[in-house]
């Protein structure tokens, strides 16, 4: 019945072909699902672990507001006459570079619009007009006007790159190609007239958005443009100047901040994103994610290495402390190449990957384990105790012949008398009480977790101890016998008013090394204990005829159970024994006839006789018939003063 290591380790991992099938899905369900969150957490980590927060101090920006539109005639498109004044205004304080992120994309008023157009080609300040396509969601007759008004002009592209799963703008615009020539965006087209390196083609990366200590967006001086006039030169001189709207409900975008802040705080204006670019490439920063290639393959690189945990430990607790610091090393190791090297490692995906391995390789270890239990179970739940079965299913230890030495607390218990009150009864009836009694007596057993070795006629024997240990074992002995001999004591009673006279159940306990195994030869299987314990637990039980009570455990059952109850009974030397066993009766209630019984059990101990019968004879007031108080007094009549007593009989 010994299970191979080799077949042990099959049932455990569910073999290799279950690993690499559970790395295959694992790693499909993990990169499905969790590819779409990745820039959520991207953007969790941007405004939570605050890495960009020192932007370059040179960067303003002049904003068209609802003030700035309550001073012009009309609000659409903007008065080109205003914004020429604007720019002009600007270019005399002598700014490095201005970007205007507004298109004219459409026709007002042509003096204005010629007033708007001279401004820009007279200025002594490079300006970056803005710039889009029908690419962009222009009409062709907007993008055919601006194209027109904007010959020979600097331009960038003004559209921002948003995602398409929710809309957050995360990617540098650098440009694109328009027309056949690479077009710049309008902020690294700005970056490049103040000399920063700009890229080109390719993908750009994500930008890297700055922020201030609390994790909100940087605040770039923004001023007012109807105000301009009246500002200083010096808040304009040398500045990188970025001209734009700023309306309640116009040219908003959800950016990173949106994840880990809310929306009020993550919705930004264009221009304020076209100056955290401008910022970007100007402090030379740079955030990049895995292409999708590189993201898979460090999804399934992360579900093999959940599978190998599975694989090498066999405790489940382990598995779960195994995948657990995985993931937890895993996002440990993301944060850090996040902060130091400014790259994206994917995290959902493979964590997602990792909990589908773990749970698809513990379903397939279930099914082999639930298919081994049941093997087991229908196998010995016909020869074993329910505890043994449980511990069998639940490990992985082979069924061997043999044995090992426990610390065991046995147990024994006779019916008094049963023999004789068959022989007046049917046979029909006499089934019928003996299989009530045991039933009873045999599911108190089972509810203390112990070990039933075996049913002999009315007596039932088991232990605590094996196969499962347990540290509380004289403790739940000392509570099964008083279970026990609760219910015998109503089970009489209740008998008694049928016309039946059932006597005492009888229960010895004893605590002591024994050996416990499987002991059948190779035909059955029958786990048992045996030893001295075992048979000293019997004689205790056999003791109570004599001393007339109906509970006897030694005293390293009492040692082992401080917290219980107890009176003493005496040595009891047993038969083939020379050396007396302390025993004690253990007490459903410790009230004051037991202390006046122990009160009397020392005085005859030590000696005083008159002190040891006034006190026995006070018990039997409160305790009429008690039958070990009636025991003692009766040896103390004939003179037998030692509280040491030889059994003869087994």
């Amino acid at each position: 019945m010994t299970a191979s290591p080799e077949r042990r380790r099959r049932l455990r991992f569910g073999g290799w072909p279950a690993a690499v099938l559970a790395v295959i899905l694992a790693t499909a369900i993990g990169f499905g699902v969790g590819h779409r969150l990745e820039p959520r957490i991207g953007d969790i980590l941007l405004s939570v672990l605050n890495v960009w927060h020192d932007p370059p101090k040179d960067i303003v920006v002049v904003a068209v507001d609802e003030e700035t539109l309550a001073t012009l005639a009309y609000r659409s498109p903007i008065d080109r006459a205003f914004l020429a004044g604007l720019i002009a205004r600007i270019d005399r304080a002598g700014p490095a570079v201005i970007g205007v992120d507004i298109l004219i994309d459409q026709q007002s008023e042509p003096a204005k619009d010629l007033a708007l157009l001279s401004a820009v080609r007279t200025a002594r300040t490079p300006i970056i007009i803005g710039f889009a396509t029908g690419a962009d969601g222009l009409t062709d007759k907007q993008a055919t006007f601006l194209r027109e008004a904007l010959a020979g002009l600097d331009k960038g592209l003004v559209t921002l790159l948003r995602e398409r799963d929710d809309g957050t703008v995360r990617d540098l615009t650098a440009g694109r190609v328009v027309d056949g020539d690479w077009q710049d965006g309008l902020a690294a087209a700005m970056a490049e007239v103040l000399g920063a390196a700009v890229p080109r083609a390719g993908d750009p990366g994500r930008i890297t958005y700055f922020s201030d200590a609390g994790g909100r967006p940087h605040r770039f001086p923004v001023y007012p443009a109807h105000v301009a006039a009246s500002l200083p030169d010096a808040w304009f001189a040398g500045k990188a100047v970025l001209i734009g709207a700023m309306l309640p409900t116009a040219d908003l975008h959800q950016t990173p901040f949106t994840s880990a802040l809310g929306a009020e705080a993550g919705l930004i204006h264009g221009v304020l994103i076209h100056a955290q670019m401008l910022a970007q490439m100007l402090a030379g920063t740079h955030y990049e994610t895995l292409e999708l290639p590189q993201e898979l393959g460090f999804t399934a690189l992360f579900a093999v290495l959940t599978a190998l945990v599975f694989v090498g430990l066999s405790v489940p607790l382990l598995r779960i402390a195994g995948l657990g610091a995985l993931i937890v090393a895993l996002w440990a190791v993301g944060i850090q190449v996040f902060t130091h090297a400014h790259l994206q490692l994917p995290l959902i995906a493979p964590s997602l990957a990792g909990l589908v391995v773990g749970a698809m390789l513990a379903a397939v270890q279930w099914l082999r384990d639930r298919a081994q239990r049941d093997y087991i179970e229908h196998a010995f739940s016909h020869y074993v105790s329910p505890a043994l079965v449980k511990r069998m299913v639940s490990s992985e230890e082979a069924l061997s012949l043999g044995g090992e030495k426990r610390v065991i607390t046995s147990v024994f218990t006779d019916l008094e008398g049963f023999t004789h009150l068959a022989e007046g009864l049917p046979a029909q009836e006499v089934a019928e009480l003996l299989n009530e009694y045991l039933d009873k007596v045999c599911g108190l057993f089972l509810a203390h977790e112990a070990t039933i070795d075996k049913i002999v006629g009315d007596a039932v024997v088991g232990f605590f101890g094996a196969p499962e240990s347990q540290d509380d074992q004289a403790d739940r002995a000392v509570a099964l016998a008083l279970a026990i001999d609760a219910f015998s004591e109503g089970y009489r009673s209740a008998l008694k008013n049928r016309g039946i006279s059932l006597g005492v159940t009888r229960i010895g306990v004893h605590r002591g090394e024994a050996i416990v195994g499987n002991f059948g030869g190779t035909r059955f299987f029958d786990y048992t204990a045996i030893g001295d314990t075992v048979n000293t637990a019997s004689r205790l039980e056999a003791a109570n005829r004599t001393i007339g009570g109906r509970i006897c455990v030694s005293g390293t059952v009492a040692e082992a159970a401080p917290d219980r109850a107890f009176r003493p009974i005496g040595t009891l030397v047993v038969k083939g024994k020379s050396i007396g066993i302390s025993c004690l009766e253990p007490l459903a209630e410790n009230g004051a006839a037991a202390e006046t019984y122990r009160k009397s059990f020392a005085a005859l101990e030590a000696g005083d006789l008159d002190a040891a019968r006034g006190g026995f004879e006070e018990v039997l007031r409160l305790l009429p018939g008690d039958p070990l108080t009636a025991f003692w007094l009766g040896r103390i009549a004939t003179g037998q003063t030692s509280t040491t007593i030889v059994l003869a009989a087994k």
